[in-house]
């Protein structure tokens, strides 16, 4: 209830229903500072992040996406997910700015203000691919370990029993791919997954081809291949 009455407080002051630090002014005139979490973690739904800071952000996490192999659209759904774009965001944890980094992984990563944006979102996609590439490019392990931290993904042989990480791992992975299961990333950069249709190599006339297996009552499209 209180928790409920806080969001929706926070909600009022900033316009949107993000996580991070808020000061509230209660009706008595006392201020309170509030850490709120986000509201995605609770309803299992990625909230929207604020429309004006994540343009101005986007070309960065573009390119430090593209720079990691990592998915400008996952990328997005994290930083929706820790702060909304708040770059002042701070959890009850110690996490910190749009990519709510811990003080100590922004050290590693090379992070001098850990509130600058940039350089929290360039260190965020970082560590994000090499959680990706740890968990054998299994999204929904590399999302738990960037909630509940790697060493507890290890210790609980997949993702951990938390309702915190649970809530936010299915949430970004329906968002993502339309399914709460944890298949492996498969690449894209911005455009939904799709299935392709199968090809065949057979020989055609003798010489090698490639052909894709239609549907039934479609001509197949049929591509020589030039062997050198």
């Amino acid at each position: 209830m209180i928790l409920a009455a806080v969001l929706a407080a926070a909600s009022a002051l900033g316009g949107e229903r993000t996580a991070g630090v808020f000061i509230l002014t209660s009706p008595d005139g006392a201020r309170r500072v509030v850490d709120v979490p986000a509201a995605a973690a609770i309803a299992g739904v990625v909230p929207d992040g604020a429309a004006e800071r994540r343009r101005q952000l986007w070309p960065t996490l573009q390119d430090a996406a593209m720079t990691h192999g990592v998915d400008p659209r996952l990328v997005d759904l994290v930083i929706r997910m820790e702060s909304g774009y708040n770059p002042r965001a701070v959890s009850a944890r110690g996490a910190r700015g749009v990519m709510q980094l811990m003080p100590d992984t922004a050290a590693l990563y090379g992070v001098r203000n850990i509130f600058d944006p940039v350089e929290n979102v360039r260190a965020g996609v970082h560590y994000l691919r090499d959680l990706l590439e740890r968990f054998n490019r299994d999204v929904g392990l590399a999302l738990a370990a960037y909630n509940a931290g790697p060493d507890a993904v290890t210790k609980h042989g997949g993702i951990p029993p938390y309702d915190e990480t649970r809530s936010y791992v299915r949430a970004i992975l329906t968002a993502y791919q339309g399914t709460g299961t944890g298949a492996p990333l498969s690449g894209g950069f911005g455009r939904p997954p799709h299935p392709s249709p199968p090809v065949e190599l057979l020989a055609d006339a003798g010489r090698p081809a490639i052909v894709n297996v239609s549907h039934t009552g479609e001509a197949r499209i049929t591509h020589p291949l030039g062997l050198r």
